[in-house]
């Protein structure tokens, strides 16, 4: 599996998850990039290659779960089919889902988690070693904006706008 990061913000992370050998390919968002302290909040995990397992996750049983939990977070990061905004997305998970509504949210599809869903079962029937390779794509790019700041400026635009 590869995850490609192709943008980012000052709150959250795009990117593009693709599992080669299914022909599956989706749209991801991640928290931001978090800082070096110890206890890791509201962020993204770092890039590098994790080993993935078989485990019980978003209500499903044959899901990939991280083998280890990384180290600062909270819990073990999950790839999370159900929260497609940052502001709900808890720290290191990846949200996976069909396009890019804003910089802050993607849109999710049951379709997609069920292909999702199908891919692993098969993966860990047949006992296949699953590693994920999170990466910046060569064109990453970063904006600086908060997701307050985007709040703010469509309130404004909400509140004077004159055909209303």
């Amino acid at each position: 599996m590869n995850l490609k990061r192709k943008y980012e913000n000052n709150s959250c992370t795009h990117g593009i998850l693709t599992i080669p050998a299914y022909g599956f390919k989706c749209l991801t968002l991640e928290l931001g990039d978090g800082d070096s302290l110890t206890f890791k909040l509201d962020c993204r995990i770092s890039e590098g290659n994790y080993m993935l397992v078989r485990g019980y996750a978003q209500n499903w049983p044959s899901f990939p779960v991280f083998k280890r939990r990384q180290q600062g977070f909270p819990k073990k990061p999950e790839f999370n089919l159900s929260v497609g905004n940052c502001i709900n997305l808890p720290s290191g998970d990846i949200a996976l889902g069909t396009e890019m509504l804003d910089n802050f949210s993607i849109r999710q599809s049951e379709k997609l988690a069920t292909a999702f869903k199908e891919i692993f079962q098969d993966v860990f029937a047949r006992r296949e070693a699953v590693v994920l390779c999170v990466y910046k794509s060569m064109m990453f790019r970063h904006e600086n904006v908060t997701y307050n700041q985007f709040q703010d400026k469509f309130y404004n635009f909400i509140k004077n706008d004159e055909s209303a």
